[in-house]
């Protein structure tokens, strides 16, 4: 009877390891998941394109811009590089609504 206690004592300390391990790899598969950001300028001016609120987030890259121009029109990043359009503004110091159009990652329009 010893024995197989002992040996199913073995068997679900085994299974709790295998368990363990798993969950701890799907944890950082999770952790390291990388996500395409994409935000669309919301106005038909430059004023304002400094403004995070005068942008909306999107679930595609969306339409064409057209012709290209001086007006923001999307912006898209990488989620690990910023985590929203907040964070992407202010890491590029803008000193003027007009930058916005001419910043890493920005489609222009007219």
């Amino acid at each position: 009877m010893n024995t197989k206690i002992k040996s199913g004592l073995i068997a679900l300390a085994v299974a709790a390891a295998a368990v363990t391990t798993l969950n701890f790899d799907a944890k950082s598969v999770n952790k390291n998941k990388t996500t395409r950001l994409y935000y669309t300028y919301n106005l038909s001016t430059p004023t304002g394109a400094t403004n995070p609120s005068n942008w909306t987030l999107q679930t595609s890259p969306g339409s064409s811009c057209g012709i290209p121009g001086s007006i923001p029109c999307k912006v898209s990043f990488e989620s690990t590089e910023y985590t929203d359009i907040t964070a992407y503004l202010d890491a590029q110091h803008f000193t003027s609504d007009a930058e916005v159009a001419f910043g890493p990652g920005v489609i222009t329009k007219d």
